[in-house]
């Protein structure tokens, strides 16, 4: 049995989208739940303050989703989509894919669609 991380980390790397546009990937690991509030704080900032953002939230290294968690992930999805951007929660570990499924939040486990070269899920998701 692995040790569960007591702990979340969020890495971010910028890619390029269509001329004019600019995307964000983010890779979660951890836990993701109250406590990674604090480390979620920056995304959520330059999500808040970049207009049209294309975001990919990697959920592959994620060991634990709460539903404080899936409230995290709900604020940053409806704040690039209040801002005209674009969002996909891709690399879905099964556990959290149960988890997500489970609970019923249809907006963090439709397939992505292609746009921009990048990746982004429905408004209506």
């Amino acid at each position: 049995m692995r040790p569960t991380p007591s702990h979340s980390t969020i890495t971010l790397h910028p890619f390029a989208t269509a001329p004019g546009r600019c995307g964000l990937r983010a890779v979660l690991s951890g836990r993701v739940d109250h406590a990674a509030l604090p480390s979620l704080t920056p995304l959520l900032r330059r999500v808040a303050d970049a207009p049209a953002l294309t975001v990919r939230v990697d959920l592959g290294r994620v060991d634990f989703l709460d539903s404080c968690g899936i409230g995290i992930l709900l604020a940053l999805r409806n704040a690039v989509l209040d801002r005209g951007g674009t969002i996909a929660f891709v690399n879905h570990p099964p556990r959290i894919r149960r988890v997500l499924e489970r609970s019923r939040i249809i907006a963090l486990t439709v397939s992505p669609l292609a746009i921009d070269d990048g990746v982004a899920l429905p408004a209506a998701a």
